[in-house]
This record gives C-alpha cells, sequence and structure tokens, in this order.
C-alpha cells in the first residue's frame, strides 16, 4: 500500500512539473496555429481539389480538417488542465505559507549576498532601536513593518508587494479556466450555418463533423424580412443587413436587423450575419437558335435548378445570378474606373454533341470606355472552373431584337450574291439587309452595328451548340447566411482573461521589496545595516533604495554630530 501511494504521489509530483506543462502547451499551440492556418470544416471536395489525394487522405487520417473535436487534440488539453491543477494543488498552499508568514531575521551570509547593502557606524545610544524604526517608517509609506530582537541584534523587516504570488496563483488559475471554457465549448457548444432567402423561413443549421455534413434543428425558427446591401465603387460590398424575425411554438417573439459583428441573442444561441447571395431568383432565358431559322424562344426557371429545354434539346443547371458586377473598365494599366456593367447569370450548358461548358452570360451588351457598343457576349470556362474564363464576344447586341433579324437578313443576302465573296459584295448586301429591317429608317449607330454584324457573321457558326441561351428577364430574391452558434464556454473564457490581466498586471506593476535595517552593538558602538532585495523591476528600486540610504545618511551624521556634543 505504501509503494502503491508513493507511486501515485510521484506521478501527480510529475503530472505538476512545469517541463511537462511547459511541452503540452507548445504542441497545443502548435495545433492551434494548424487549426487556424488550415480552414476547418469545409467541403471535402475543397480539399480533395487544394492538396491533392496523396496530402488529402494524410490530412484527413490526421483528423486536421476538424482538429477540435479529434481525441489527441481532445487528449492533450486534458492532460494540460489535469498538469495545471496539480501544478496549483502543489504550489498554491506553499504561497500562501509564503505570504502569511514573514521571517524578520535574516542571516549574515544571505545580507552579504545581497547587492544593495550600506553600512553605518553611530557612538554606543545615539539611537535606540525605537528611534531608527521610526525613522524608517516615516520614509517608507505603504510598507509594512515587522521588528525582532534575536541575541542581542535588532532586525527591522519592510515590505511592500508582500501578496504579489497572487499575480503567479491568478494567471495559472486564469489559464486553467480559460481552457475549461474551451473544452465546454468544443464538447458542448455547435457553430453551423444557415440560408434564409427573403421571405423564406428556416430552423435547420448545417455543419460539418469530421467527414461528414450534419444537421441540426434550432428550437426556433428564422424568417428573413428582407435584406440590404451597400457596395463601395469599387462593387465590394459596403455593409449588409438582414432584418430577421425569431419565431418561437408559432409565436413571433423577436425582431430585429442584424450586421456584421453585431449578432442577434436568443435562447443562448447567437445569430450572426456571415454571407449572403442568390436566394432562387425567377429567371427567364432568351434561346437564339443558330440553326439559320432566325428562331428564338423564352423559357423560365430558377437560380439552383434545372431547366431542360425540349424545344432546343439543351439543359441548363443555373449555378448563379447577380444584379451587379461592378468591373474596372479603364483601358490603360494602373488606372481605376470602376463601372456597374450589369446582370449576368451563370450556367452550365449540356446537350448532345458537344462539351458541357461553363458560361457567364451578360445581359447588358459591353460598352467600351469610349462609350462604343461592342456588342453581348460572355465568359466560357471549357474545364468548368471559372478561374478559366475566357471572354466570347458575340458581336450582336443581342437586346436588340433588331440586330439579330439584321444578321439574319444580311446571311439571306449575301446567299443571293450567288457566291461571291469581297469587300463590295458585302457592302451591297448589308446595304439590302439594312433595308430590308430599317426601311429608310436608318439607325444612328449603323456604322457600328455593321462591324458588329460581319462580327457576329465570323463568330458565331464557329459556336459548337444548337442555340445561345442569354438572360432576357429576372425577378430577384437574395438569402442572407447566417450563423447560429451556442458557446457555452464563451462567459468561462471571459471570467478566465479577466482573472488572467489582473493577475499580469500584480506580476508585472507590483513587485515584492524587501528592506531590512538590522542593528547590532559593535565594539562598544553601533553598527547599522541597511540591506534591500526586490523580485522585478531591479532600477526602480535601485533608485528607491539610494533616495533611503541619502536621507538616513543625513539624519545618521545628525545623530553622532549630537552624541559627540
Amino acid at each position: 500500500m505504501n509503494s502503491f501511494s508513493d507511486l501515485i504521489k510521484q506521478l501527480w509530483q510529475r503530472l505538476g512539473s512545469m517541463s511537462l506543462a511547459i511541452v503540452l502547451l507548445m504542441v497545443l499551440s502548435i495545433a492551434s496555429v494548424i487549426g487556424t492556418v488550415l480552414l476547418q470544416n469545409q467541403q471535402q471536395t475543397d480539399y480533395l481539389q487544394q492538396f491533392g489525394p496523396l496530402w488529402y487522405w494524410l490530412f484527413r487520417s490526421l483528423g486536421l480538417f476538424d482538429m477540435y473535436h479529434t481525441w489527441w487534440f481532445l487528449s492533450i488539453l486534458g492532460f494540460l488542465m489535469l498538469s495545471l491543477t496539480a501544478c496549483l494543488s502543489r504550489q498554491v498552499p506553499k504561497m500562501l505559507k509564503e505570504m502569511r508568514s514573514r521571517k524578520g531575521t535574516i542571516n549574515e551570509r544571505s545580507l552579504n549576498r545581497m547587492e544593495l547593502k550600506q553600512d553605518w557606524q553611530l557612538e554606543d545610544g545615539s539611537a535606540t532601536a525605537e528611534t531608527l524604526q521610526a525613522m524608517l517608517k516615516k520614509r517608507l509609506h505603504g510598507w509594512e513593518f515587522k521588528s525582532v530582537e534575536d541575541n542581542g541584534t535588532h532586525f527591522l523587516r519592510a515590505d511592500k508587494g508582500r501578496n504579489h504570488k497572487w499575480g503567479y496563483i491568478s494567471v495559472h488559475t486564469a489559464i486553467l479556466v480559460v481552457l475549461i471554457g474551451g473544452f465546454s465549448s468544443v464538447q458542448f457548444g455547435f457553430r453551423g450555418n444557415m440560408s434564409v432567402p427573403e421571405g423564406g423561413m428556416e430552423k435547420t443549421i448545417f455543419f460539418s463533423q469530421g467527414t461528414e455534413t450534419v444537421e441540426l434543428d434550432m428550437p426556433f425558427q428564422v424568417r428573413c424580412n428582407s435584406f440590404e446591401i451597400d457596395f463601395f465603387p469599387t462593387g465590394a460590398p459596403k455593409e449588409f443587413r438582414s432584418n430577421l424575425t425569431i419565431i418561437d411554438e408559432g409565436k413571433e417573439v423577436l425582431t430585429s436587423d442584424i450586421i456584421v459583428n453585431e449578432p442577434l441573442f436568443y435562447k443562448g444561441v447567437y445569430i450572426y450575419q456571415a454571407s449572403f447571395g442568390d436566394g432562387g431568383s425567377d429567371v427567364t432565358f432568351k434561346f437564339y437558335h443558330l440553326d439559320g431559322s432566325q428562331k428564338t424562344h423564352t423559357a423560365s426557371t430558377q437560380v439552383y435548378q434545372t431547366l431542360k429545354d425540349k424545344e432546343s434539346g439543351v439543359s441548363i443547371e443555373v449555378t448563379d445570378f447577380r444584379p451587379y458586377n461592378v468591373e474596372n473598365v479603364a483601358e490603360n494599366f494602373g488606372e481605376k474606373k470602376f463601372k456597374d456593367i450589369g446582370p449576368s447569370i451563370e450556367y452550365v450548358l449540356r446537350g448532345e454533341g458537344f462539351k458541357s461548358v461553363k458560361v457567364k452570360a451578360y445581359m447588358n451588351p459591353y460598352i467600351g470606355a469610349d462609350g462604343t457598343n461592342q456588342g453581348s457576349w460572355m465568359q466560357v470556362s471549357v474545364s468548368g472552373d471559372t478561374k478559366d474564363y475566357e471572354a466570347v464576344s458575340l458581336g450582336l447586341d443581342l437586346s436588340n431584337p433588331k440586330e439579330w433579324q439584321l444578321f439574319h437578313a444580311f446571311f439571306r443576302r449575301m446567299s443571293e450574291m450567288q457566291g461571291v465573296r469581297n469587300e463590295k459584295a458585302n457592302l451591297e448586301a448589308f446595304k439590302l439587309a439594312m433595308n430590308d429591317v430599317f426601311g429608310d429608317e436608318r439607325p444612328d449607330d449603323f456604322q457600328n452595328m455593321a462591324v458588329r454584324t460581319l462580327q457576329a457573321v465570323q463568330m458565331l457558326p464557329k459556336l459548337p451548340w444548337p442555340v445561345i441561351p442569354m438572360l432576357e428577364d429576372y425577378d430577384h430574391v437574395y438569402y442572407t447566411g447566417l450563423q447560429l452558434a451556442e458557446d457555452p464556454g464563451m462567459n468561462i473564457v471571459w471570467v478566465g482573461s479577466a482573472i488572467l490581466v489582473i493577475g499580469l498586471c500584480i506580476m508585472f506593476y507590483l513587485p515584492h521589496r524587501k528592506l531590512w535595517l538590522v542593528i547590532r552593538p559593535e565594539d562598544g558602538k553601533t553598527r547599522i545595516t541597511l540591506a534591500g532585495l526586490t523580485n522585478r523591476n531591479h532600477l526602480a528600486f535601485k533608485q528607491t533604495f539610494n533616495d533611503l540610504f541619502t536621507k538616513l545618511d543625513e539624519e545618521f551624521s545628525d545623530l553622532n554630530k549630537g552624541s559627540n556634543t
């Protein structure tokens, strides 16, 4: 039994050692840095694309994608808390005992080793211990004094900041409290995402746990009444605001606006404004057939839905819609000229006979820096990655139905030229086409229209698609991206942080200063020694000690003169 008890005691002492605590704290810090640099709880496909198969499976096996819930991270956290507990249980009683009891005497060896020390010799009887103590108290305001006599030697000890060890106790306790708060948050808290379209309601959040996506129903519903957004001139979001209503058991209990960093709090859950996007807007496509028939037709769908167009045989998976697109349209490098170029829609175009592509089509034609209409355009990615977008100019301004008619009229007139292909024939065919479409009333920009038509003649036949889907109309709806979080350990962490600040202030700004005035008879005279010691801020204490020595030296000189007289 004794050997088992000794073993437990040794393990407890080893667990509370500073070296173990430092190692655990360093490992925990490194792990936390990894968890900060490596975004946690993202989509597994994003990790696979970012790191590649080898590193993805290595990081996944180590749990680095959801590190704060792994067994090894929680074990390190638990061992560190246990180590701090053992350290506090062993050291706090000693520190409290040391602060309560002050040894008034000091041996000669310790006295001689002190850096700050001064000696005087007074005529015997010129000053009593009570007189010297009164002189010292007069100049040391706020100090605590203790007087002890031992074997004819009188010791007068003065202390300031005697309770400084509360700083060490507070700092270690604060770290333990913060760790307990963090452990409580990891084990009993959650942080998930919720997307609520304008006018819609949601109660389910989604969050990643390990390699899976977990759903969690809230005890209340969230309704988005409205969503507003302001932009900087560069097109970057300036502020986005959601007006939310909390519905609990069928009753509206709270309505409030939220913006970034100003969350809504209800039933222990913080609701943060995190993101925004399209909430499933109604969109209408206009299909321009490329079979030479001049045919067009429209079809409607919603963002995030797939439209299967029976008339053309293509399918369109709508992935995003933006009512604003602010771009830098300056022609010279380094200049900035931001402009909203209008709505755009992103979709994946699929069909038989051609490879699926990702397209970002703009509703408005592109207007150059000089104000010239350069026609409709889109960006196309054959790989399906938005980073591989390449601009494709269609030539025609498809927002103007007359240009689509002019394009086909030009083709008909060209076919009537019986295969003649030269500049004169092209010009004649275009004049006839203009007359077919506009009659005698030519548009003001007919010259630019001619350039766009010739460009379309070169470009459109090269497209492998049977139709060109362009955005015709829309009814835009935003969704507000919310992040809901319950953090039961947050208040514990705040308490620990406050204790930590207090403890650090005590440690750094309340040093323990000690002074001894040793009075002893020696060869018919009185020898007085003043010695001082501090644990911090030695320069300031040295100045205090020297000032005290100077003043006492003056008074001791007066005492010697009075005694001689």
